[in-house]
């Protein structure tokens, strides 16, 4: 497929989008219907559709409107690639420009939460919490950089030699042992021997750094609370803690015994958490906002509505992990989140509720390579 070809088929899916489909239905729908789209060409659409939707607030206030159609005509612009090379250039390209189409409006011309591509109100939030929220706004409307976690950082030199045979153009992190992005042939990365014969697993820089935080020794118990996919139980049970994993839906963790076992590792995955554990860790439900740029459509789809939702569940599970926490213990509060309703807002309801503070609070954001991600530790309960 021509790029032009690409941007149609971009455009219908941004279509569909509009008409109330959800992006990754979206997309699976339009693949399903042209087979004939080579894993090449989908793999250009796919980058192409989530780059306008990461944008979607300026792409439709640069292009007059939020058909496909005028969401690329302001990605365009914003790229910097003349319209001419897609409009009108052959039978499966997008139609040529006619008079319906309009002018285009200049990105300076935005209001800053159109710049941001953030709602209003949330870019109130972020911009009253962060001196340099431009900037983190600013990462959030391009592609996440992809981060390995290696099973035993002792053995990196290794597995740094193994993925740069296979040309993963690997960089491990200065600071965090174990740590490894990956910037090239990155769509090929599932299929490395490292992940499907064991040593290492797809884990974000966010989530390793807070747990290179806990002052954790091997021969602990641990209790992953909100265990989700179980890349943290998982990293946790790497450095010798003994772990258990629950979820409030056990199917999450399908995968987690196979995992598990390719790692060398054991996971106990209790039905109903008894006992209590040296660590409680609890990685909430949340808005995802230091992930949106992995998932754009949460960050025009939440509502203040759905964040107080949120932050009400958080302070239940608080509440409810707290109980399984040994004396003397520690608890672990963790989100992938950037907003400070269900970071810093909760470590200090926490610390009213339990008249102490916590020991540690950490935020990252995207400006240090990583998703937006919260720790706040209770070490000594």
């Amino acid at each position: 497929m021509t790029p032009a070809a690409r941007a149609q088929a971009a455009i219908e899916i941004l279509d569909a989008i509009t008409g109330g489909a959800a992006l990754e239905p979206a997309l699976l729908g339009w693949t399903r219907g042209h087979r004939f789209a080579g894993s090449k060409d989908r793999a250009a659409i796919r980058d192409l559709v989530f780059s306008i939707f990461r944008r979607r607030a300026s792409c439709a206030a640069m292009g007059g409107g939020t058909s496909g159609r005028a969401l690329l005509r302001g990605y365009l612009v914003q790229e910097g690639t003349p319209e001419s090379e897609i409009f009108g250039q052959g039978p499966y390209a997008p139609a040529a420009l006619g008079p319906g189409d309009g002018a285009l409006t200049g990105f300076d011309q935005l209001s800053a939460a159109t710049r941001a591509d953030l709602q209003p109100w949330i870019w109130e939030a972020l911009s009253g919490a962060y001196p340099e929220a431009d900037r983190i706004a600013e990462a959030l409307r391009h592609r996440a950089p992809v981060w390995l976690r290696l099973d035993d950082p002792a053995r990196q030199a290794e597995a740094l030699a193994k993925l740069t045979e296979a040309g993963h153009g690997p960089e491990p992190h200065p600071d965090c042992p174990g740590a490894v992005r990956i910037t090239a042939r990155t769509r090929q990365l599932a299929q490395h021997r490292l992940l499907t014969e064991g040593g290492a697993e797809l884990q974000d820089l966010g989530p390793q750094m807070a747990l290179a935080s806990l002052g954790t020794a091997p021969g602990q118990t641990a209790l992953d609370y909100c265990a989700g996919g179980g890349g943290k139980a998982l990293a946790l049970a790497a450095r010798g803690l003994r772990v258990s994993a629950h979820d409030a839906e056990p199917k999450r963790m399908a995968d987690l015994p196979v995992r598990a076992k390719r790692a060398g590792q054991t996971i106990a995955m209790p039905e109903q958490v008894t006992g209590r554990f040296d660590l409680v860790l609890c990685d909430v439900p949340c808005s995802g906002s230091g992930a949106w740029r992995r998932a754009p459509g949460n960050k025009w789809s939440l509502t203040p509505d759905d964040l107080a939702a949120l932050v009400a569940t958080q302070r239940q599970i608080l509440t409810a992990a707290r109980a399984h926490v040994r004396p003397g213990g520690t608890l672990a509060y963790m989100t992938c989140s950037l907003l400070p309703a269900e970071n810093g807002a909760q470590a200090d309801w926490l610390a009213a509720e339990i008249d102490r503070p916590p020991t540690l609070t950490r935020q990252f954001t995207p400006l240090e390579g990583c998703d937006g991600f919260y720790l706040a530790v209770f070490e000594g309960l």
